[in-house]
């Protein structure tokens, strides 16, 4: 069984397959959904953290369905999105490595109360697809 730290509010097994294929938190036999398949034949042995599954897939991009890919590139750009709509929510309220971005993600999440309209409407973006 997969264990998460609780930040502010309980993770929902999607944002824990997030968290995992940004950073490799579970380890890569327990992540689920479209990259199941490429973490299982690929990725069996790497050492989660640091990001090194996400290395993982990104070595093995050809041999992804199309859906993880599609699904790796939109985590991604997510992400992406949320770090620019709350730059000074995360030089305020996170102390994490600013490549983090799993951290900063759930930093967010934990400090939800806190956030300005727009960071608050973006992670909120991000939560709702992850359901």
């Amino acid at each position: 069984m997969m264990k998460t730290r609780k930040i502010g509010r309980l993770l929902c097994p999607a944002a824990v397959v997030f968290a995992a294929v940004l950073v490799g938190s579970p380890s890569p036999a327990q992540v689920a959904g479209p990259c199941a398949e490429t973490v299982t034949r690929y990725c069996k042995d790497v050492v989660p953290g640091g990001g090194r599954l996400m290395k993982c897939l990104n070595e093995h991009r050809d041999d992804q369905s199309i859906a993880c890919r599609d699904w790796v590139e939109d985590q991604q750009k997510s992400v992406n999105d949320l770090i620019a709509a709350c730059p000074v929510e995360i030089a305020t309220l996170c102390s994490v490595d600013p490549t983090d971005k799993v951290r900063i993600y759930l930093c967010l999440q934990g400090n939800y109360t806190a956030l300005k309209v727009d960071c608050r409407s973006k992670l909120g973006e991000i939560r709702d697809r992850l359901k």
